[in-house]
């Protein structure tokens, strides 16, 4: 071949690889030009399409009941939350109700029932039964006083313990709304001792 045509050749190619490199430029000129905000909002979409963990929804919250207040954690505006405590003033008493999921205890039996909270222990002796759901539930009561409702100001994770059974409850949530839940249960507790002593 001639230096004609080798020069043609290598003409050709370079204008060729010019041209190419002129549209890599344009692509990485337009990925450069998209909004700095969209790249995170993708990438979240993207994570959490491949993220097979489910969405925890759940947390913690103050209701008013017909004989007392109750301090909740689960899924908001859903029943029978997989833990609640209900204060009674004017019975005086501290109820724990758990939701469970196991096949070593049954409806009706009597279990023993264990909280644990940084330093705070209780044990209780729980009795089990069937949810409105049909669920398992144990449930368990204590006097009512402010040492009962410390449990949930003394740690991070509130652990539940009964036979074939351990859980773990975050407790931050609680712990910023145990002085409105202590201030409801205790001050109607001493308003309904005054109401029914004098």
């Amino acid at each position: 071949m001639t230096d004609s045509g080798h020069r043609l050749r290598a003409h050709r190619w370079m204008g060729g690889g010019l041209a190419a490199c002129a549209v890599l430029a344009c692509m990485a000129g337009a990925l450069i030009a998209l909004p700095l905000a969209a790249v995170p909002a993708r990438a979240a979409t993207a994570h959490a399409a491949t993220d097979p963990r489910p969405i925890d929804t759940k947390a913690w919250a103050i209701l008013k009941t017909d004989d007392g207040f109750v301090l909740r954690y689960g899924v908001p505006h859903e029943g029978n939350p997989p833990f609640s405590a209900t204060c009674q003033p004017a019975a005086g008493l501290l109820q724990f109700t758990v939701e469970v999921d196991s096949r070593k205890v049954r409806a009706g039996e009597g279990v023993p029932l264990t909280f644990t909270a940084g330093k705070q222990r209780l044990e209780l002796a729980a009795a089990t039964f069937r949810g409105a759901d049909r669920g398992l539930v144990i449930g368990a009561a204590v006097t009512l006083d402010g040492r009962a409702l410390d449990l949930f100001g003394a740690g991070e994770t509130l652990h539940v313990a009964m036979p074939g059974l351990s859980e773990r409850i975050p407790l931050a949530g609680a712990q910023a709304k145990l002085a409105d839940f202590k201030r409801a249960c205790l001050t109607t507790q001493r308003s309904e001792y005054h109401q029914n002593t004098f």
